[in-house]
């Protein structure tokens, strides 16, 4: 088997990977939500954990809003989850 039959699937998958990484929540995307009208008063208001960590993150680590968010952002091809969408999330405030 030749190097490039070797390569050419790993990066292919390399690529897949790093197109379908977890919606990155920040500091500042909690701010924008409080500053936005939203009730945020920590983490868990998209999180069941109340100190989430880039790199544990797990899928099953959101909460109802905040699966809610990665399906928004999916929908809408965004490259990232944006506070001002909170507005609409069907559960209420």
């Amino acid at each position: 088997m030749n190097r490039l039959a070797l390569v050419t699937p790993a990066l292919l998958t390399l690529l897949y990977a790093l197109s379908v990484a977890p919606a990155a929540a920040t500091p500042q995307l909690f701010s924008e939500s409080k500053q936005s009208g939203m009730p945020a008063q920590s983490c868990q208001y998209c999180h069941v954990s109340s100190l989430p960590r880039k790199d544990t993150y797990k899928p099953a680590d959101l909460n109802e809003r905040g699966k809610w968010l990665v399906i928004e952002k999916e929908k809408r091809k965004a490259k990232d989850v944006k506070a001002d969408w909170l507005k609409g999330y069907p559960g209420g405030k």
